[in-house]
């Protein structure tokens, strides 16, 4: 009798093992992994304000966008050397491996969506304006799309970190207030 109930609780913990987490434990984990990526978007904030605040030069905290992006979304690229690239040197990187895929223009509103979906499934999504000299980049972050009047358009969530001697950083905010207009600015996300 004893192997009976011994073999029946076997089954039976085999059978709960192998089912795996239910669907409440995968969106409390997700939920999770979003909490932690938020704080970490605001840690590193909170640390690129205080490179430029302690700035010396101009070429301070130029790293802080590449930091970002692969802090945020558990990536290793953006690095030479083992050091992060600096912000201006984001495009040629992403332009040139082949793990990074152009999604399109944000004059397109499926460019957008695509890229506010891709960030808030886990993917590393980038925005960046080829028209500007120094290729300046925003990291799409997780969260909502917002109808930008400026635009026609609904711009996906973001976060930016300049040059000690640019404007201020922020996060939480849309893409349109980033750049005036999307003319000019391209999506690219890690495959």
């Amino acid at each position: 009798m004893k192997r009976v109930y011994f073999f029946t609780a076997l089954l039976l913990s085999a059978f709960i093992v192998g089912c795996g987490p239910t669907t409440e434990e995968k969106e409390k984990e997700e939920k999770e992994m979003s909490t932690q990526k938020r704080l970490t978007i605001e840690t590193i904030l909170e640390e690129y304000n205080d490179c430029s605040a302690n700035a010396e030069s101009r070429n301070d905290c130029k790293n802080f966008t590449a930091r970002a992006i692969c802090e945020y979304y558990g990536i290793d690229d953006l690095k030479k050397g083992g050091e992060y690239v600096e912000y201006h040197d984001i495009f040629d990187f992403v332009t040139t491996d082949a793990s990074w895929k152009n999604l399109g223009m944000a004059t397109v509103q499926e460019t957008l969506d695509n890229a506010q979906q891709m960030s808030n499934d886990g993917f590393a999504v980038v925005a960046i304006d080829t028209e500007d000299k120094h290729k300046l980049v925003i990291v799409i972050i997780e969260g909502e799309q917002v109808k930008s009047g400026s635009w026609g358009l609904n711009a996906p969530t973001c976060a930016a970190f300049f040059p000690a001697s640019g404007p201020k950083p922020f996060i939480h905010k849309t893409l349109n207030y980033a750049f005036s207009s999307p003319k000019g600015i391209q999506l690219w996300v890690k495959k």
